[in-house]
């Protein structure tokens, strides 16, 4: 069986009726787990009653913190932190050196940049040594669709995909009207250069053994990559 996954919806906390329909919306799309931007200092309590609220609409909640800073002491500080109490991590990437150490850092999942800065963007010698999975935001795209952001968009993929780096699309969903469905999501990525199989496997397997990895990583038998307590 198919299982999608967007990685990247931002609920609105607090909001309970907001978030029960974003919940409802994404099971009807077809997804079959989210992963929720949250954040970093939100109570128990809250994350329980978030994590409820769209497990009632039988979707599975990977928690998700998204990094932004500038430097690299400021990022490794955040990842010790944070990368223990949440599912996934990303990291907005805000200059080129700040990219270079998300991408070789194991301890991050997906790095992405906000296209409509013009100084920093993905690029060979990023691409060359990451870890970290590359992620669209599509609703940067639509928020600013123009010739040139598009275009930005193409090239990151055709750089992405000479390097062999694993690509997520994800909608960066702030509501109902943000969402997206995978069909919609594949069909966009195909439009900006990736092929259907690629496509298909951006919102499908790529996010999949992203969480599943992470899961077996904070179990208590995990030693380190490729070693397990017997």
């Amino acid at each position: 069986m198919v299982k999608f996954l967007d990685l990247h919806v931002i609920p609105k906390i607090g909001d309970e009726s907001s978030c029960a329909r974003m919940a409802d919306l994404l099971a009807l799309s077809g997804y079959h787990a989210v992963g929720l931007t949250v954040p970093t200092g939100l109570l128990r309590d809250k994350l329980e009653d978030l994590r409820k609220c769209f497990q009632d609409s039988g979707i599975q909640v990977f928690l998700r913190a998204d990094l932004t800073c500038s430097r690299r002491e400021e990022l490794l500080k955040l990842l010790r932190r944070f990368r223990p109490a949440f599912d996934i991590i990303g990291v907005k990437c805000t200059n080129h050196s700040l990219a270079l150490v998300a991408a070789r850092d194991r301890r991050v999942d997906l790095i992405y940049f906000d296209p409509a800065r013009r100084n920093v963007w993905l690029d060979d010698s990023i691409a060359n040594v990451s870890n970290a999975a590359f992620e669209l935001n599509l609703n940067m795209l639509f928020e600013r669709a123009d010739h040139l952001i598009i275009t930005r968009f193409m090239k990151d993929i055709i750089i992405a995909l000479r390097h062999d780096m694993q690509i997520v699309l994800s909608s960066g969903g702030t509501s109902t009207f943000t969402i997206r469905a995978p069909v919609q999501l594949m069909a966009i990525a195909e439009v900006l250069g990736l092929n259907k199989q690629e496509a298909f496997e951006s919102v499908s397997t790529i996010p999949s053994r992203i969480v599943g990895s992470n899961i077996k990583r904070r179990s208590q038998t995990y030693v380190e990559e490729g070693v397990s307590e017997a």
